[in-house]
């Protein structure tokens, strides 16, 4: 048997790289396609409980223990004012019409009911704020309504509405995506600066803990984030960055982390650089990639878009969630996209429920790492060149398998192995991707700052190696963790195209 290739992993354990005591693990739940309605919250399922959620989906959102859920949009923000969303169910709008994707969309689970689910999980409620076709003073109506104490006109609403204390939300985002075309009530970086300025004054003269979230528009134009930075950086605490990632390539999508890590350096680049032109400023604004996920492809039915993943997604997709923890000192907040269908780490039908492939890194990853990320360095084996060509996704996947488009970006030496470190007190928590297909890769592991003895650890593997697996409603467990122990001494072999997490005692 041949000997398989080897690699090695430097962690330095006392150089820290930042907290993850960060709402990064959130979820995004909206109301378009059967995201919310016809999927996470469903009176007609077998499954609802009395107040319409469902009873096997909220098991399996438990699992994923989400840090905050962002809510109502997304694109469906632009179409709803917020008015719509509180009071009796019987008093709000029946439903309204989505136009973007010409779909009805029903206004029973409102704000009400999203503050009490988050409630329920331990969240944080994470407000899309519609800058849309709303003013900067509905949105500071909005924050009088959940978070004042005073006998004021909203507040006394909230209170008619059978609430007296507040509600506390403390994260808004003002929009979605407004530079887009694809987007109801779309401004110009200038117009929607302005909105901003006038917008964020207003909520934080209403309260001056919450924080708030501009949209950015990251690689495909930085001239953008610029501007709304220039006109704001005083006076917000988050800029947005979103990205869809992912190929039926699977060299091309094991680069999604490096596409991610770009991203990620420009917009901190336009950040410094925005700085250092207000070096009277006393805060830096934080990252919020508050949507992103694998999509390159999707399943159109009536009125339904769902992306099936592979064994293949779910290795890309932990090396992203990796990525986004890797820089933790810059992002404050991050949530994949979405949480039920379309492109949900959950799927449902009227009667069943699956966990996709996507759902395993997160819960592994979540329950897993702690504390601080550190330092580490990896020398490893390289895949041959990959590529990224598209943006934010693509849906014609005859087209994305075709080798002859260009390239907006060529890897040409990617490491075949994407690791993360974390610390806490009492125990140090590596997980391990190793991106070759066919090979298993032999990790040798050097520590620096610690040395944990020799140990039985039990890890947590996900096999990726059946690349086109996936988890359907009709094969809900072809792809799931396995547990496994080995004796630490340094070197740990890990599967073909797999992850891999341990914990050892410190």
């Amino acid at each position: 048997m041949s000997t398989p290739p080897s690699a090695d992993l430097v962690i330095f354990a006392d150089k820290i790289i930042g907290s993850l005591d960060k709402p990064l693990f959130g979820q995004f739940i909206e109301l378009t396609d059967n995201c919310i309605n016809g999927g996470l919250y469903d009176p007609n399922s077998p499954h609802a409980r009395a107040d319409g959620l469902r009873l096997d989906v909220l098991e399996a959102l438990r699992e994923l223990r989400p840090t905050h859920l962002r809510y109502p949009g997304g694109c469906a923000a632009a179409y709803f004012d917020w008015q719509e969303l509180v009071g009796p169910k019987a008093e709000r709008p029946f439903a309204k019409l989505f136009r973007e994707h010409d779909q009805v969309q029903q206004t029973a689970f409102g704000i009400p009911e999203a503050w009490a689910l988050c409630e329920e999980l331990g969240a944080q409620l994470y407000f899309a704020v519609n800058a849309h076709t709303q003013t900067p003073e509905n949105a500071a109506n909005l924050v009088e309504y959940l978070n004042s104490t005073k006998p004021t006109k909203w507040a006394n609403l909230r209170r008619a509405h059978g609430r007296e204390e507040p509600y506390g939300v403390k994260i808004f985002g003002l929009g979605n995506e407004i530079y887009g075309d694809w987007q109801t009530g779309q401004k110009t970086a200038a117009e929607y600066s302005a909105w901003c300025r006038e917008a964020i004054h207003q909520m934080k003269a209403v309260d001056s803990s919450i924080e708030i979230i501009a949209c950015g528009y990251g690689r495909p134009d930085p001239s953008w984030d610029r501007k709304v930075l220039s006109a704001n950086v005083e006076q917000l605490d988050m800029i947005s960055l979103h990205n869809y990632f992912g190929h039926p390539n699977f060299d091309d999508n094991m680069a999604a982390n490096l596409i991610l890590q770009e991203m990620i350096d420009g917009l901190n680049a336009n950040i410094n650089e925005i700085l250092d032109a207000n070096l009277h400023c006393q805060k830096r604004p934080d990252i919020a990639l508050d949507e992103w996920n694998i999509w390159y492809r999707f399943q159109r039915k009536p009125e339904r878009r769902d992306e099936i993943y592979t064994a293949a997604d779910a290795l890309a997709f932990a090396s992203l969630m990796q990525g986004v923890l890797r820089n933790c000192d810059t992002i404050a907040l991050a949530n994949t996209s979405m949480l039920c269908n379309v492109l949900g780490s959950i799927m449902t039908d009227k009667e069943r429920m699956v966990r996709q492939t996507t759902f395993y890194p997160q819960v592994m990853l979540h329950d897993a790492h702690a504390g601080h990320v550190v330092q580490s360095a990896v020398n490893a084996p390289t895949l041959p060149a990959c590529h990224e060509r598209f943006f934010n996704g693509i849906v014609d996947v005859e087209k994305a398998d075709d080798q002859t488009r260009p390239s907006l970006r060529r890897f040409d030496a990617m490491p075949a192995l994407d690791a993360l470190v974390s610390r806490s007190e009492t125990s140090a928590t590596v997980s391990l991707v190793n991106k070759l297909q066919s090979e298993p890769l032999q990790v040798h592991l050097h520590w620096f700052g610690v040395k944990p003895e020799k140990q039985t650890v039990s890890i947590q593997r996900l096999d990726c190696s059946d690349i086109d697996k996936a988890n359907t409603l009709d094969e809900p467990f072809n792809i799931v963790p396995t547990e496994d122990e080995v004796t630490l001494e340094g070197v740990l072999l890990l599967p073909p195209a797999s992850l891999t997490v341990l914990k050892i005692a410190l």
